[in-house]
Order: C-alpha cells, then structure tokens, then sequence
C-alpha cells in the first residue's frame, strides 16, 4: 500500500511540475516577441567634419560630427588643466617668495611665462579646432 501511495504522490509531483511549465510557455511566448516601440533618434552635435551638414541617417557623417565634438571638449579640458596649473604653480612661487625662498626676478619670470604658455595652448586649440571646421 506504501508503494502504491509514494508513486501516486510522485506522479502527481511530475503532474504539478510539467503543470508549471505548461504555464511558462505563454509568458515565454510573450517575451520572445518583438518590440513594437521606435528607438529614438540621436541628434548630430553640430556639423560634421569639414563642416559639411549631416544628413538624416548618414551614420559616417554623424559619427564625424560626434569625433569633432570629443576633440573640442578633449581640447578645452587640456586648456582647462593648463590654466589651473599656471595657477598653483604662481601660487607656489608667490609663497617662495614670501618666505624669502625666492626674489622678485624669479616671481615676474614665471607671471611672464605663464601668461604666455596659457595664451600658446589657447592659440594651438583655437587653431585645432579651425582646423577641423
């Protein structure tokens, strides 16, 4: 009788199981599906290079137009960490010279050199990206 009873339960376990997976075929079904929704599209950041306009779905153009606008932002961060290490270093001459570590000669040296760096890497980056234009 507990032979029978134990392979009426594992039947019913095997019922229950492939009960469950029946029911997994729809929500499956459903999933594998293809989307019905559009993907937006990107929009150019500007004019590709050499200036030209990019047409709709010209994906060379755009891809140009996208390399363009790295370099810029690539160029302005260079100018930018540029200018912030002018900075610390007029700031650390300032304080060799006011503990007496350096002179006055020294000082206006590195203001003159800096300005000039600063306005050189300007002057290259504005040239680069009329360059690319």
């Amino acid at each position: 009788m507990t032979h029978q009873f134990n392979s009426l339960k594992a039947l019913l376990r095997r019922v229950d199981q492939k009960t469950r997976h029946m029911m997994l075929i729809p929500v499956l079904a459903l999933m594998s599906t293809a989307a019905r929704a559009e993907l937006p599209t990107m929009p150019t950041p500007g004019p590709g290079i050499g200036g030209a306009s990019v047409g709709q779905g010209d994906w060379l153009g755009s891809l140009g137009a996208w390399f363009k606008a790295g370099i810029t932002i690539f160029g302005l961060v260079l100018v930018g960490l540029g200018f912030l290490y002018v900075v610390m270093g007029a700031l650390g001459r300032w304080r060799d010279y006011s503990k007496g570590r350096a002179d006055i000669g020294e000082l206006k040296e590195y203001f003159i050199m800096g300005a000039v760096m600063t306005v050189f890497l300007v002057a290259m980056v504005t040239y680069a990206f009329q360059t690319m234009a």
